[in-house]
């Protein structure tokens, strides 16, 4: 099913992406769960999906603030 590659993943279409019924220009991407578990992600973590050369799909966890800037705007107001 997939070939990995350091970080790099191969999977055929039909297991990544389904449609939505009733929304003809949207479809629903499942991240494949070797992949959720190799970057360590998890369901409901915040991400970033990027189209790259030749077809290629990018995907990276979006950080999150550690909390030092909301701490200092609250010290300031």
């Amino acid at each position: 099913m997939s070939k990995e590659q350091k970080n790099s993943w191969e999977f055929k279409q039909e297991d990544i992406f389904q449609d939505i019924e009733g929304d003809p220009d949207n479809v629903n991407m499942t991240i494949p769960p070797e992949i959720m578990e190799k970057m360590g992600w998890k369901e409901g973590d915040p991400i970033k999906v990027l189209l790259g050369d030749q077809g290629t799909i990018i995907i990276e966890k979006i950080k999150e603030n550690s909390g030092e800037e909301e701490q200092n705007t609250n010290e300031q107001a």
